[in-house]
């Protein structure tokens, strides 16, 4: 490791020795003064001294930590530069205050943790060139108001969580193309989804929604959400399917 100083991209997967300090391969990291992405699929308790040595060029944070928990968040702030960060079964329960320092930062996955209260979403209003949230599988109830702060975000995710209502501030964020709520207990459309004419890709299946809204069918870019090619919504009664050839038009047409 102590030989590759030139190295851009390191993924590195297996247990690590819990005394941070005293393992080789992460200490070797301070060596690499062109490292721009690193993942590290393990079971850290903390984010290693190394890796914050390192964060003046790093640009691309990954840890998929096993359901471990990570605490002691704090050196994040020091990343600046970081413009992707993945902290997916971190056993995390609030969203990392650190994360809001990180002013250059576009894309956040926070995959497979046990959020559910998300009032911290205010804060990211001062991250300016945040396009994608990825909050899915997770506990999530409820989605805040403040989520109509985040007006550069474009793509969306809130699948796998237990969100009942979809509050209509939600659509204040007009400048989203992907919107993924699959997999909640949702009931109802606002028709303010109507707002978002930069839809791309809407999913709502596996929720308890009886019928869509024509607001829908104002959303001229929709093309698809299951399969790429469909939006399916799950009644009491049947399953209707939305094709991108309906979606300018409000027929549907039952399976």
């Amino acid at each position: 490791m102590y030989g590759l100083r030139n190295l851009e991209e390191l993924y590195l997967t297996g247990s690590l020795c819990p005394d941070v300090s005293k393992n080789i391969v992460l200490e070797s990291l301070r060596e690499m003064k062109c490292l721009k992405t690193l993942s590290l699929k393990s079971n850290l308790t903390k984010i290693p001294q190394s890796i914050v040595d390192v964060s003046s060029h790093l640009q691309r944070l990954y840890f998929h930590n096993d359901g471990s928990k990570l605490v002691m968040l704090n050196n994040l702030k020091k990343m600046t530069n970081l413009i992707e960060l993945e902290l997916v079964r971190c056993d995390l329960e609030r969203i990392p205050h650190a994360i809001f320092s990180l002013t250059n930062l576009q894309e956040l996955d926070l995959k497979e943790n046990n959020l559910r209260s998300i009032e911290e979403i205010i804060s990211f209003q001062h991250l300016r060139k945040l396009i994608c949230l990825k909050l899915w599988y997770n506990g999530i109830m409820y989605i805040p108001e403040h989520i109509k702060k985040l007006g550069s975000l474009e793509r969306l995710y809130f699948s796998h969580n237990k969100i009942e209502i979809l509050p209509s501030h939600l659509f204040l964020c007009n400048k989203l193309r992907y919107l993924d709520l699959s997999n909640n207990d949702i009931r109802f459309i606002p028709p303010e989804i109507g707002v978002l004419q930069s839809l791309l890709y809407f999913s709502v299946t596996c929720n308890k929604i009886e019928s869509l809204p024509d607001e829908l069918f104002f959303c001229k870019k929709a093309q698809n959400a299951k399969a790429r090619q469909e939006l399916t919504v799950h009644t009491l009664a049947k399953d209707f399917l939305l094709s991108s050839t309906d979606i300018l038009g409000p027929q549907m047409q039952p399976l």
